[in-house]
């Protein structure tokens, strides 16, 4: 019987149908698809390490191939192009090495590496890990590599997870074990480091795991945050972990050094350094090192050890910089000696004829001058000049030039003087200067003491000039307008010969004879050419200083110095007095004798008002002098020259109570008793001679009593309605209008209390800005005790201030059978809208006000502050659910929300990593942050913030709405998270009441979304 070939199932016939003939089935052609059908595919997105890490075996030729690709092609780059970034970037020789040093040459605060570098090399090491085989030699190195970037960038937090993934991940363990666990006993040590099996001539040749150092790296990142306390826990156990490698001694050394070095411990510092410098291979590290080590001798008072350390720095043949500075600091030392600064001054001397100490001519000079002062203080002014005519690129240089000047004058009180050069120096330093600070007090003050002492010299100049014969003063005005218009022309010549200075011209530059040359033109546009751009930042930088950004910021209006010029003009000019009457905005045409004469206080009422500008000058410097500069002298010298030339000041007697008091401070027993006596018989009914007598104010008009009794009662009431701006504006107009009075104590208690309640309204932890201000008042009055007992209720108040609002938040009012309110301590948590606040009566005005109990106002019952004003809680009938506290404000910053419902950890945390790249990518100029917050136990978020105003917040609501279940967290489905925009001031409200379902209806009803 034949063979019958099977049929193609689309083609069989029904069971019924008769066979054809054998023939004809031989006959016919099988009938086949034009197209295979197409196999469904499922598409494997992870990563390809994961993918790898399934194929085995592991054997040496994929070990080869794999660790041969991880290292070179991607290990390699990125190590070279860190280690690039790390080294190119200094402070190029701008340290102040007349402090003690930074530890490193740059600071993660400096802002001074390359970001976008740094981005290629997590970029890199990323790829790295991502496309090879996870069990490869070289992905630890990877992963330290990318810690070490995000250290440099700044980004802490991710450096330290890195750090800690390394030492988690890359433990030993054995294979039998279900997972890691970090830390173990070994020989009565606890060990955390991996063991290293080098021993041998090839074990010199085998690979280093990088998990030991990472944690060296985690704790310079811990040091970074400030967590002292965990590095140092790290560095003891890894000081006695018997596995720790002795190859990383040095740099455990080092971190133990740069541990109490910042934080100020420098004694504890000195050992583990000289250890650091010992093991340490970086010949540049070693010689800052060893330069810090000789501060810190110098520090401790041993100044021969200093010295053998700043001749090992010379050794080291450091920077040009550091071997400079070594040698003054040498010269510094032997100074000190007997005989030694003749000695130190002739050796400064010798190195200003060395031809290679050419470019430091000015640090020399200032060394001399600050060598000579105080022994000789107008040798060392002389020396601090030549220091500023010598030029030079150092701007930290320039800066304690210009202070040392500033200095010297303000010890010998020549304050003009001061301010200037305190100018010039607040125009150059830079924001991490040492004495910044100082600084900017002493500017502050010194302007206000210039201002002053201008206006008194110009009407003291005016009176005079008013006072001469009209024959005579015409003549004075003729030769002043002449020598005006002289000076005029030849400010208007030397602008014009500056403006045709080559100097300016950007085609012309330096050579090395300092005569300028034009540049060689490359034919790039100087915004493409680099080196270009990098010259002309070095070259602003050093003619102007760390200008900060702003209009006319070349203008002698804004406080600044014109610091240098070509004919190496260094001297600091004075600023344009704006109060000042002379006619220096004039055309130099228009100044004639005439014209200078309209300025003269001829007429009486102009006399009168230019004698009132003189007495209100003096009496503020004389405060200034006493207050803020602390010159006692010069403020008595002040106020005695008031007194003699307008005897009848309207603000005599505090003048004559403030000689009073300073005259006390000095100890002059005389000139106390002589102001004593003036105040008590001339002046026997004001507050000065009452304060004399008792101590205290007294004020003796019974209208002016009723006065600030009512003042006081209306600020009062202002803070028990809640007003507290209306009590404060209240409270700061009585300070201003009465002064000290007999209810000070009251007025500076209840400004204490609006602080305290304002801070808690607004939703901030004000437990220790409010606990400063209610002591303020406690040490203020220590003789008051009812002041005493009201602060220290507050006090008590404020150190039980969770308990209390915690104890508030679940607090409920009920009524008994009778219909008495009581409280029922057995609670749970409730909404606000559950829980009817009760209404609180003021017993006093027989008024009823419902107010919202919060700590500041418990805290005022507490602390008993409220007198005469009981409070009682009644249960009101149950109100329905009260309106939405929720206010719209469109300029007010906002937040994005998502909030997730019933979402896992683990999937939560990869959408705020999502979220994160996502913003990195799209939104990088916007710096928008993106961090989990718990709302309660049940309700947890990501906040996307900050956006100025509510169009942006809306902007950004719209786009991840459609963007987040389609590319950005595709395995979250859209019912499980729910996306809103709330203000800042509404998120405070929100985070109070918990009131989310609350909050989205108001999101709901309000806000219109695409």
């Amino acid at each position: 019987m034949a063979q019958i070939k099977p049929r193609n199932p689309a083609q069989q016939q029904p069971s019924q149908q008769q066979p054809q003939p054998q023939s004809n089935q031989a006959n016919r052609p099988v009938v086949k698809p034009l197209f295979k059908p197409k196999e469904r595919v499922v598409q494997d997105r992870r990563p390809p390490s994961e993918v790898m890490l399934e194929k085995k075996p592991w054997n040496f030729k994929r070990k080869f191939f794999q660790n041969l690709a991880t290292r070179y092609n991607y290990y390699f780059h990125a190590r070279v192009k860190l280690d690039k970034v790390v080294k190119t970037v200094n402070r190029d020789g701008q340290d102040n090495y007349n402090v003690l040093l930074p530890f490193y040459p740059t600071t993660l605060q400096s802002k001074g590496y390359s970001k976008t570098e740094l981005d290629s090399v997590i970029e890199k090491t990323n790829m790295a890990i991502q496309l090879h085989d996870p069990r490869g030699k070289w992905i630890d190195d990877c992963f330290l590599l990318m810690g070490r970037a995000y250290f440099y960038e700044g980004d802490l937090e991710n450096a330290n997870k890195t750090f800690q993934y390394i030492n988690l991940t890359f433990a030993p363990r054995k294979k039998s074990e279900y997972k890691t666990v970090v830390g173990a006993s070994e020989n009565d040590h606890i060990s955390i480091a991996s063991r290293e099996k080098r021993k041998g001539f090839f074990g010199r040749f085998k690979h280093i795991s990088a998990r030991n150092d990472a944690f060296l790296w985690r704790a310079k990142t811990l040091l970074e945050q400030k967590e002292y306390d965990e590095v140092q826990a790290l560095l003891n156990i890894l000081s006695t972990d018997p596995n720790f490698p002795h190859r990383l001694d040095g740099g455990l050394a080092e971190v133990r050094a740069y541990s109490n070095y910042i934080q100020g411990r420098y004694p504890e510092t000195i050992e583990p350094l000289k250890m650091a410098i010992d093991k340490s291979r970086d010949r540049v590290a070693k010689a800052r090192m060893s330069f810090i080590l000789g501060q810190l001798y110098l520090q401790q008072h041993h100044p021969d050890s200093a010295m053998d350390q700043f001749r090992d720095v010379i050794s080291r043949k450091p920077d040009p910089m550091m071997d400079f500075q070594s040698r003054i600091q040498i010269a510094k030392i032997n100074a000190k000696k007997e005989g030694g600064l003749a000695q130190s001054q002739e050796g400064l001397r010798h190195m200003l004829r060395k031809e290679r100490f050419t470019h430091f001519r000015d640090a020399i000079y200032y060394t001399m001058g600050t060598l000579a002062y105080p022994a000789d203080a107008e040798a060392a002014l002389g020396y601090l000049q030549k220091s500023l005519k010598a030029g030079g690129d150092n701007m930290v240089q320039r800066t304690l030039t210009y202070k040392g000047i500033a200095d010297i004058y303000y010890d010998q009180r020549q304050y003009l003087d001061a301010k200037k050069y305190y100018d010039s120096t607040a125009g150059t330093m830079t924001p991490d200067f040492a004495d910044a600070a100082n600084v900017n007090i002493r500017k502050a003050v010194l302007t206000d003491v210039a201002a002053k002492l201008a206006i008194i010299r110009r009407e003291d100049s005016l009176q005079r000039i008013a006072a001469m014969p009209e024959s005579d003063r015409n003549i004075f005005l003729a030769k002043m307008a002449a020598t005006l218009k002289t000076a005029a022309a030849e400010k208007k010549k030397n602008d014009a010969m500056q403006a045709a200075n080559p100097y300016d011209n950007p085609t012309f530059g330096m050579n090395s004879n300092g005569a300028y040359t034009p540049k060689e033109e490359k034919g790039d546009w100087y915004f493409y050419n680099q080196g270009s751009k990098s010259a002309g930042y070095s070259e602003f930088k050093r003619r102007w200083g760390n200008r900060a950004v702003g209009d006319n910021w070349r203008r002698s209006q804004t406080g600044t110095i014109n610091l240098a010029n070509n004919n190496n003009n260094n001297a600091p000019t004075e600023t344009t007095d704006p109060t000042a009457k002379t006619p220096e905005n004039l055309p130099p045409d228009s100044i004639t004798g005439e014209r200078l004469a309209q300025g003269l206080p001829l007429t009486p009422e102009k006399l009168n008002a230019s004698r009132k500008l003189d007495q209100d000058a003096r009496f503020d410097l004389g405060k200034l002098y006493y207050d803020k500069l602390e010159n006692y002298p010069l403020a008595i010298e002040t106020y005695d020259s008031l007194l003699l030339k307008y005897p009848d000041h309207p603000r005599k007697p505090e003048i004559l109570y403030s000689l009073y008091v300073w005259h006390g401070k000095l100890n002059h027993a005389a000139e106390v008793a002589h102001y004593k006596d003036l105040i008590l018989k001339q002046y026997a009914n004001t507050n000065y001679a009452d304060i004399i007598r008792s101590g205290g104010n007294r004020d003796v008009d019974l209208a002016r009593k009723k006065v600030i009794s009512a003042t006081y009662d209306s600020a009062y009431t202002a803070f028990r309605d809640g007003d507290n701006v209306t009590a404060m504006a209240i409270k700061r107009r009585a300070d201003s209008t009465y002064g000290v009075n007999f209810m000070q104590s009251k007025f500076d208690l209840l400004e204490a209390m609006i602080l305290v309640k304002s801070d808690t309204l607004i939703g901030i932890d004000s437990t220790q800005a409010s606990r400063k201000a209610i002591l303020a008042v406690m040490n203020k009055y220590p003789g008051d005790e009812g002041v005493r007992r009201q602060t220290q209720a507050l006090l008590d108040a404020l150190d039980h201030r969770n308990e209390l609002v915690n104890y508030l938040a679940k607090l409920e009012i009920k009524k008994d059978v009778d219909g008495a309110p009581m409280v029922d301590e057995n609670i749970s948590m409730r909404y606000p809208w559950q829980n009817p606040q009760p209404v609180l009566v003021d017993k006093l005005n027989g008024a009823k006000a419902a107010a919202k109990i919060d700590s500041a106002r418990i805290s005022d019952k507490i602390a008993g502050v409220v007198p005469n004003a009981p409070i009682a809680t009644v249960a009101p009938a149950p109100p329905p659910k009260p309106l939405t506290p929720y206010k719209l404000a469109a300029d007010n910053p906002h937040f994005v929300v998502l909030s997730f419902q019933r979402v896992s950890k683990e999937l939560m945390d990869e959408g705020l990593n999502q979220f994160t790249r996502y913003n990195a990518s799209k939104h990088a100029t916007d710096k928008i942050e993106v961090g989990s917050f718990v709302l309660s136990p049940s309700e947890t978020m990501l906040i996307f913030r900050l956006f100025p105003n509510e169009d942006k917040a809306l902007n950004y609501f719209d786009e991840i709405r459609e963007e987040a279940s389609s590319s950005i967290i595709p395995r979250i489905r859209p019912s499980e998270y729910s996306i809103f925009v709330i203000s800042r001031d509404n998120f405070i409200l929100l985070n109070s009441t918990k009131d989310l379902i609350g909050y989205r209806k108001f999101f709901a009803d309000n806000y219109v979304t695409q």
